[in-house]
C-alpha cells in the first residue's frame, strides 16, 4: 500500500508541475512580443517563446526524473536492507 501511495504522490506531483508549465506557457510565453512589423521582429518574437516553452518543458522533464531517480533510489535501498 506504501508503495501505490508514493506512486500516485509522484503522479500527482508531475501532472500538478505539468499543469503550472503549460499555463506559464500560455499566459507568459505566448505573451512574449518585440513587435511584428518587420520580419526580423516576428523571427525574434517566435524564436523567443519557444526557447522560453522549450526551457520550461526541459524544467518540468528534469523535475520529474529528479523525483523518479529519488523514490527508485529508495525502493531499492529498502528492497536490499530486506533481502
Amino acid at each position: 500500500m506504501k508503495r501505490v501511495l508514493s506512486l500516485a504522490a509522484i503522479e500527482i506531483f508531475v501532472w500538478l508541475v505539468l499543469l503550472l508549465v503549460t499555463f506559464s506557457i500560455s499566459k507568459g510565453a505566448i505573451e512574449i512580443s518585440f513587435g511584428s512589423a518587420t520580419l526580423p521582429e516576428r523571427v525574434a518574437t517566435q524564436t523567443a517563446r519557444l526557447l522560453t516553452s522549450g526551457l520550461l518543458i526541459l524544467l518540468w522533464l528534469v523535475a520529474w526524473k529528479k523525483v523518479a531517480d529519488l523514490y527508485l533510489c529508495r525502493m531499492l535501498s529498502r528492497h536490499a536492507a530486506s533481502a
